[in-house]
């Protein structure tokens, strides 16, 4: 299957303070959570935004995410999160995304597989992506 481009940038941001740690560069647990807005930002792409969530009852849970140190990133630095989709089925995405600094330097890598769960019920569970978001996907 072809890999699938999402937005370019997926994401923005800029280090903030309290994601410096006290080695004087960005936490790990902050990568993560650049990480975790850029899944964000990949779900209002394909229609699970808060209005598309609240129509389908579905929302997107991680089942793993590898992340790959390369580069430090600073306070104030402005960080960009690109991605794509390398392969999806009616409930999964795997999905790649790297954090660029402003200079171009990548300063992380990241791989996520990330679940469809339906929350409509008493207890959530594992559901096929409604058919306007897999369109969405497969674009």
């Amino acid at each position: 299957m072809d890999e699938m481009r999402l937005p370019d940038p997926l994401f923005t941001t800029s280090v903030r303070p309290d994601w410096i740690d006290y080695n004087g560069h960005m936490n790990d647990a902050a990568y993560a959570r650049v990480f975790s807005l850029s899944v964000d930002a990949l779900m209002a792409a394909i229609g699970l935004d808060q209005d598309g969530r609240d129509r389908s009852s579905l929302t997107i849970y991680t089942l793993t995410m590898t992340i790959h140190y390369l580069k430090e990133a600073h306070l104030g630095e402005v960080l960009t999160v690109t991605g794509r989709i390398l392969e999806h089925d009616d409930k999964r995405l795997r999905v790649w995304f790297e954090m660029k600094r402003a200079d171009g330097a990548i300063s992380a890598l990241n791989e996520q597989v990330l679940l469809c769960v339906d929350q409509s019920g008493d207890k959530p569970r594992a559901a096929p992506f409604a058919p306007d978001q897999i369109a969405r996907i497969r674009a």
